[in-house]
């Protein structure tokens, strides 16, 4: 038609926006985008149909996400005018139309007065709701000037009207149905957090209660015996090693909530100095379970795509299960090694090993195979980091006995 202006979708809603899932949001506005790719389609057809200089749809913002404000806010979803723009609806004008039964003349005596001040407002001289529940429909659809005019619509543009209607009811409810299953799904999700920040906490406790025996043990005792030196100095150490290890359980949850541990832009980290500075630093460590600690790196190894603290954090995480793990008399290993797409790092102990049904799981936060203590968080900790910087980590057979936990890293700058 001359002059017409091809229909034009309405905004996407910014309330799908505020979910925190990619694959879940990319559903939901995949949803959002069919029913308005529909709607535009029907908007056209009308157009022609009626000869109507004005034809619009409107919708309700979906999918609401939970906390979102105005989640319920109607929108023109497609709208094709001769001259002008579409006016805004409101929730109250979406509400009036919304109690129309089929298509209806907003000029007849079937529309209310709200139906016919709304239709004055917007230029609009008939409606038809699509779907949803009585008062409650999931589109709307207008057509409005020409040879019509309020209270002397033509029956062939009611009948358009309600064809338009019939078409579209099944895809405004599938879109309907996405979005109550974003709904569902947002809420499944928050109750995981709550259930994952339970299990924090206890976690949490549990390793900070231990050690604070230790330190208050040693303040019990400290007035009677503050003067024998093999007191003071076996139990300084011990509470200083005690708090040492509170602290890192504190960065460990401060990392875990904010990570840093991609390598700044053009550079790279070497693997060989970091895994000699982690065995050095457990060294103390393993002797005292009467384990020994080696670091085994070529010297031309090219560094990796990961920060210093990322990469150290992953070593001595698993370096430390290795030590728990390892038999007295047993050698821990950490290697690094060249690989087809990067450079390959291995933690190797020499315990009992890991049932393979159990060797995914290990990555998951608090499961653990050792039952004395609620699962940490280390590993889920370590395959964050690696996945993060583009990696892989798993976990295999050690050669030998024990396990191996591998996790290969992109080559840095």
């Amino acid at each position: 038609m001359e002059g017409r202006r091809a229909p034009t979708p309405g905004p996407a809603s910014p309330a799908s926006a505020a979910a925190g899932d990619p694959a879940a949001r990319g559903e939901a506005l995949a949803a959002v985008e069919d029913l308005q790719s529909v709607l535009g389609a029907a908007v056209r057809r009308l157009a022609e149909v009626t000869g109507a200089p004005r034809v619009a749809a409107w919708a309700r913002r979906a999918p609401p996400v939970p906390g979102a404000p105005s989640e319920a806010a109607p929108f023109v979803a497609a709208a094709s005018y001769e001259s002008g723009v579409p006016s805004t609806p409101s929730p109250e004008d979406y509400a009036a139309f919304g109690e129309l039964v089929g298509a209806t003349d907003l000029g007849g005596p079937t529309a209310d007065a709200a139906a016919r001040r709304a239709a004055e407002a917007h230029g609009f001289d008939a409606a038809v709701p699509i779907g949803g529940r009585a008062g409650d429909p999931l589109a709307l659809l207008f057509v409005g000037g020409g040879e019509d005019a309020r209270g002397r619509v033509r029956p062939r543009t009611l009948a358009a009207l309600a064809a338009a209607a019939r078409r579209l009811e099944a895809p405004a409810e599938g879109a309907a149905a996405l979005a109550r299953l974003f709904r569902l799904d947002e809420g499944v999700r928050r109750l995981d957090r709550l259930a994952a920040l339970g299990d924090l906490v206890a976690e949490i406790v549990h390793e900070v209660r231990n050690p604070l025996v230790s330190v208050k043990t040693f303040l019990q005792l400290l007035p009677e015996r503050m003067n024998e030196p093999d007191f003071r100095t076996h139990f300084l150490d011990v509470v200083n090693g005690e708090l040492r290890r509170i602290e890192r359980l504190l960065d460990v949850v401060l990392d875990h909530a904010r990570p840093r541990t991609l390598a700044p832009d053009g550079t790279s980290t070497a693997v060989g100095p970091v895994l000699d500075s982690v065995a050095r630093l457990l060294a103390h460590r393993a002797l005292e379970r009467g384990v020994e600690i080696r670091a085994e790196t070529p010297p031309d190894l090219p560094g990796v795509r990961l920060s210093d603290d990322g990469l150290r954090q992953v070593a001595l995480n698993l370096a430390l299960n290795a030590i728990d793990v390892t038999r007295p008399g047993g050698v821990v290993r950490l290697r690094a090694q060249l690989a087809t797409d990067g450079v390959e790092v291995v933690v190797e102990d020499e315990g009992p090993g890991v049932p393979s049904a159990l060797r995914e799981r290990v990555f998951e936060p608090f499961f653990s195979t050792k039952q004395e203590r609620p699962g940490g968080l280390g590993l889920a900790i370590c395959r964050r980091i690696v996945e993060e910087a583009g990696g892989r980590i798993a976990l295999t057979d050690r050669v030998g006995g024990g396990a191996a936990f591998r996790f290969t890293l992109p080559r840095g700058a």
